[in-house]
């Protein structure tokens, strides 16, 4: 389990960290930002279980962070010193909301929970080759307009669009109410890959890594790849040709 510390105050990242090695040695801090910008960017190259997050930062605050995501795919728990963000934490279905200066017991309470969540979320991830084989041969998609029963081989690509999801076939394109996370957990990942938060591609329409770094599909796409899974694409690149 990973933790990312959005925090703009030093000492006050000093003290979580402090708190995350002495009660929690197992977790890895995957890293520390002050502002929305940097924050959005550290989210998207490491993938964070957990999110420890500020309200005030440097350039906005973290409810505004959490706008700017369209695909929240992190645990969260707000930091702050601002008793009346709490609305707003709930409505961002954040494990708990930790008041500034922070109780080590409130801390080692909220962590725990959030480690539980993550695990249970992990295990339910977790299916039987019989149910990802069934789950992978059809999708079965709502629009306001029509069902749709989509073969997966038909798929060539996948793409968010806040909480909405494209979905790009041989023959169509639809768009669904449901986020990307949703459709992910019943795509095989022997079909599947996700090159970017907003992207999941079928492997076999895949052609090539261009020079522009984004990858070169079957329909003439070009999908951009994000930094931490560039060495995954090289390496699937390479046993396919």
């Amino acid at each position: 389990m990973n933790v990312l510390i959005v925090e703009d105050e030093i000492n006050a990242r000093k003290v979580i960290r402090y708190f995350l090695k002495e009660f929690f040695p197992a977790i890895s801090i995957a890293g520390e930002a002050a502002s929305i910008a940097e924050a959005k960017q550290k989210i998207e190259q490491q993938n964070p279980d957990l999110v420890l997050l500020d309200v005030r930062l440097e350039d906005g605050t973290g409810i505004e962070l959490l706008q700017q995501i369209e695909n929240k795919n992190f645990e969260l728990i707000f930091t702050t010193a601002y008793a009346n963000y709490a609305i707003q934490a709930i409505k961002n279905e954040a494990i708990d909301y930790l008041l500034k200066p922070i109780d080590p017991n409130e801390f080692k309470l909220a962590i725990t929970k959030a480690i539980h969540k993550i695990n249970e979320s992990k295990k339910k991830s977790e299916k039987s080759p019989k149910t990802e084989e069934k789950k992978t041969e059809t999708i079965h998609i709502k629009t306001a307009d029509a069902t749709y029963y989509i073969p997966v081989n038909e798929i060539i690509h996948l793409e968010a669009d806040g909480a909405y999801t494209t979905i790009i076939t041989k023959q169509q394109k639809i768009v669904a109410s449901k986020n990307l996370k949703y459709f992910e957990k019943y795509l095989s990942p022997d079909l599947f890959i996700r090159p970017h938060q907003s992207h999941i591609i079928h492997k076999t329409h895949i052609l090539s890594l261009n020079n522009k770094g984004c990858l070169q599909l079957s329909n003439g796409e070009c999908i951009p790849i994000s930094v931490r899974k560039k060495a995954m694409i090289r390496k699937l690149l390479k046993n396919k040709n």
